[in-house]
């Protein structure tokens, strides 16, 4: 092997390893917030999760605001793919195999209500909850929430229509209805902060079941009559 090729094949590893500790350090940073919150969250901590040197660390991210600021565009990827750290989550299974058929209107509805829920309820939502509460007084990390926030949300509503399928989300008001319904479910999520319950019994789920049943099948029902008539 040249000396030409021995180079850039170390130049090649040094990349992977400083790709790789950067991902340990970002994982170790939202793990961090999970377990501990934002005002516990420090860089020494952080680091110590992550198994890295004190200036790997500082080489990736020379401040903690820095290391919030990537923290924050991490999440937005795991929330964006609920399967980055579990593939083999059982529920997601279970949920996809009872997927009922697009005109099945009110099963799919129905279906599309717990997906929803089940995936809102990931633990990455809770990781940023915490930076959602400490950027109401970081204006920098408040500008980095808000501009990830609007990308997961889009990727929401995406994700929603193939949940809700074709035949549903083609009804009339459908858009300003899902508002309504994932902003209910986003308060509620809020709540199991400090209520300890188990999401998947939360009593909530009925009511958007029927509120989304009612609504969207009278909106369907209305724009086939509507287009009947001309």
């Amino acid at each position: 092997m040249s000396k030409q090729t021995e180079d850039a094949v170390d130049a090649r590893n040094q990349a992977d390893r400083t790709a790789v500790s950067r991902e340990l350090i970002l994982d170790a940073t939202i793990e961090c917030l999970l377990r501990e919150g934002y005002s516990a969250t420090t860089t020494v901590k952080v680091q110590s999760l992550a198994g890295v040197t004190r200036g790997r660390l500082l080489h990736h991210f020379p401040s903690k605001q820095a290391l919030l600021t990537a923290a924050v565009a991490r999440l937005g990827e795991q929330r964006l793919d609920r399967r980055l750290e579990d593939g083999g989550d059982e529920l997601d299974h279970m949920l996809d195999a009872e997927r009922p058929a697009d005109d099945e209107v009110g099963p799919r509805i129905d279906w599309a209500v717990v997906s929803l829920w089940t995936g809102l309820m990931h633990k990455s939502f809770f990781s940023a909850l915490e930076l959602w509460t400490a950027s109401r007084t970081d204006d920098e990390l408040a500008d980095s929430v808000r501009s990830h926030e609007k990308v997961v949300l889009d990727k929401v509503r995406d994700n929603a229509k193939d949940l809700f399928g074709p035949v549903v989300a083609a009804a009339p008001d459908y858009d300003e209805i899902f508002t309504m319904l994932f902003a209910s479910m986003r308060g509620m999520a809020v709540t199991y902060t400090f209520s300890r319950r188990d999401p998947r019994h939360e009593p909530m789920i009925a009511t958007w079941q029927s509120v989304a049943r009612s609504l969207l099948s009278y909106h369907l029902a209305e724009g086939g009559e509507t287009s009947a008539a001309h």
